[in-house]
């Protein structure tokens, strides 16, 4: 049984510009949308270009770009320069490089998952730094202009190394596109395997400066109307460290004492750190921030004007260690609870008041017997017994809780703790876009259950009333994370925990690994309310409530549609929404039209009837003889039971 929400009159109103009630919403980015992950292997060329390329990584990539728009916008993966490879040196000992790998990862990223990198420079390209280390900073600083820089002007086959990378990727991609790249220096360069290049404190120095002059100089190859033009100015984040005792991790430190002295010298932009749980909870995760600004503030006031983010904030250390909550919906909970307690931490006015954002390194691959307990997004089955072996994927609650999270508006109230007795409470988040009064309003709001194993029917409970004031008609939508019923894992360990499971198994896991639509209907009154009573669900739980306006922004037409071969006769299936449009979406359909010997069938199929796909996927796997060959559209319906316009018809044809 779960919970009761209905919808009454009331007089309340919004009482003035952006509060309802006594409640008062601030501009909010959405700063939690970075996922990282470290690439298994060796770390050569020769290792992380088979690691990125292999069609297991790229279909997990494929599925975490297949989240709502705007839940994933940057991914941040170490060692991505040994993608580029060493050719030989020009006659003045310059490095020259062959990009064609790094290109054809870029181009992936952008054109077909329309992520931005977060770009380390870190790495060392056929070994040319440690053979040549007296020309580190020369050559580092070469390879940060040339990439940019090739990237604004002419496309070249074979390019310089530090100066390089810049001068291929601008021309290839463009300036705007190039714009939403992030760039950092060195991760974690105070442990011993990490520090390939084996930095002491002066040649870490010189090199974070090079990178930052490198970074500086790229850019002025445009010219317009005859006059050079000013380079864009690129960020650079750092030193994304640990920073444990000055003793264990000297580097990081002395970079931020540099800085210190004179802020306007200070090579970096953004001061990134990393600081995880100990025992998975969100609170530990902010609690160790707080505490280790706070420090860095003491000794190094100067400091306070940086922006900062904490590129891995995760709930505990160690991803491949398998662990219960990290497979069902206590993972999504402390996610959320981790970017709701951050966004109350940067409005409390205390030490992380200049966040600019948060990561997770939850992109890895899992493997058996493993798959659904590490700390990752999605869990992963190499179905080593068809020919050829290929991999097959199923999302975590984790996953949905990022999708939950991107329906979130643009302004935001600070986080709420209403109590459920003397021991738990639940955590609101409530957020708006749209105009400034009812009309063309949007509504989104976020409930957290304690974080505690499941599930369990509690005699705590709470109940909520959300004060509105609308304008005209208006529709409500509410979405469950819930154990068991939202729980992939739970079904997977009820059919026994296979290592190989079947189609029909694979479905049943598919089918709950969605938020389960709970309600939705029309609200009628111009002053309502909505309250929400969590006395019958079973802990703990997730549930996002959406109201819009019905003048909000109609559902767009689905862009981009692709249809990817996971094995013979079965597909994944993602298409890109408007990011204007998709906030009021209900659920999408996928049309299929089968194509016989003769040519298309009569009849267009709905074959993902009786499915509730709220994100822009779905796998298709035809059950019997069904064929996967044919033509394919998909459209959305919003909470009013209108339908956006078919995406462009995609036929696919297995070979």
């Amino acid at each position: 049984m779960l919970p009761l929400l209905f919808v009454v009159a009331t007089l309340a109103r919004m009482h003035a510009l952006y509060t309802s009630g006594d409640v008062v919403y601030h501009p909010m980015p959405h700063f939690w949308t970075g996922v990282g992950f470290c690439p298994a292997g060796r770390i050569d060329h020769e290792g992380i270009s088979s690691t990125l390329a292999s069609s297991a990584l790229q279909m997990n990539l494929r599925q975490i770009a297949a989240l709502p728009v705007g839940a994933v916008t940057h991914i941040r993966i170490h060692w991505l320069l040994e993608l580029v490879q060493f050719q030989q040196y020009d006659s003045n000992g310059i490095p020259i490089y062959d990009f064609a790998k790094f290109d054809d990862f870029i181009d992936f990223l952008h054109d077909e998952l329309r992520l931005s990198p977060v770009l380390e420079w870190m790495g060392n390209p056929g070994g040319v730094f440690l053979e040549n280390p007296e020309q580190m900073p020369v050559y580092w600083e070469h390879l940060v202009r040339t990439t940019i820089n090739h990237q604004l002007g002419k496309r070249r086959d074979l390019v310089h190394h530090v100066n390089d990378i810049i001068l291929q990727y601008t021309a290839r991609h463009g300036s705007s596109r190039m714009a939403k790249w992030r760039y950092e220096t060195w991760n974690e360069p105070d442990l011993r395997g990490y520090n390939k290049l084996n930095f002491t404190a002066q040649s870490y120095l010189d090199y974070v400066q090079a990178v930052r002059r490198g970074l500086s100089k790229a850019g002025n190859l445009e010219t317009h109307e005859g006059k050079d033009q000013l380079p864009m100015y690129r960020a650079l984040r750092g030193p994304a460290g640990l920073f444990k005792s000055w003793q264990s991790h000297p580097l990081c430190w002395q970079l931020l004492e540099q800085c210190n002295q004179k802020v306007v010298y200070c090579p970096i932009d953004i001061l990134t750190f990393h600081r995880k749980g100990i025992e998975g909870t969100a609170t530990e995760i902010v609690n160790g921030s707080l505490s280790l600004m706070a420090k860095i503030y003491a000794e190094y006031p100067n400091l306070k004007q940086l922006p900062i983010a904490n590129d891995e904030a995760d709930p505990v250390a160690g991803w491949s260690t398998p662990r219960e909550f990290q497979a069902d919906v206590r993972y999504g909970i402390s996610l959320m609870s981790t970017v709701m307690q951050h966004w109350h931490a940067k409005l409390a006015g205390g030490p992380l008041n200049r966040l600019e954002s948060i990561s997770h390194d939850n992109a890895f691959l899992s493997y058996h017997p493993h798959e659904f307990t590490q700390r990752t997004l999605l869990a992963h089955f190499r179905m080593n017994e068809t020919d050829p072996p290929h991999s097959q994927f199923i999302q975590k609650p984790v996953y949905a809780a990022l999708g939950m999270l991107a329906k979130l508006g643009n302004r935001a109230a600070d986080m709420e703790l209403v109590n459920m007795d003397t021991k738990h409470s639940v955590e609101v988040i409530r957020t708006i876009s749209g105009g400034l009064s009812g009309a063309g309003q949007y509504m989104a709001t976020i409930f957290l259950s304690p974080e505690v194993a499941g599930p369990q029917i509690t005699a705590f409970h709470h109940k909520y009333t959300l004060n509105m004031s609308i304008a005209n008609e208006s529709a409500f939508i509410t979405e469950l994370l819930v154990p068991q019923v939202t729980d992939p894992y739970y079904v997977w360990q009820q059919a026994g925990s296979p290592a190989y499971p079947n189609a029909t198994l694979r479905e049943a896991m598919r089918r709950v690994q969605t938020p389960k639509l709970h309600k939705t209907g029309p609200i009628w009154q111009y002053n309502s309310e909505l309250v929400i009573n969590s006395a019958s669900i079973p802990l703990p739980w997730v549930m996002l409530l959406r109201v819009c306006s019905a003048s909000w922004p109609k559902l767009r037409r689905p862009q981009q549609l692709s249809i990817e071969e996971v094995t013979h006769r079965e597909v994944f299936i993602s298409w890109a929404e408007h990011p204007k449009s998709m906030q009021c979406l209900r659920s999408y359909e996928v049309w299929f039209k089968e194509r016989d010997s003769q040519g298309p069938a009569a009849d267009w199929l709905l074959i993902s009837r009786d499915w509730h796909l709220p994100f822009p996927s779905f796998q298709y796997a035809p059950r019997e003889q069904g064929s996967v060959n044919g033509f394919y559209k998909v459209r959305g319906v919003d909470v009013f039971n209108e339908t956006s316009p078919f995406s462009q018809i995609v036929e696919y044809l297995e070979l």
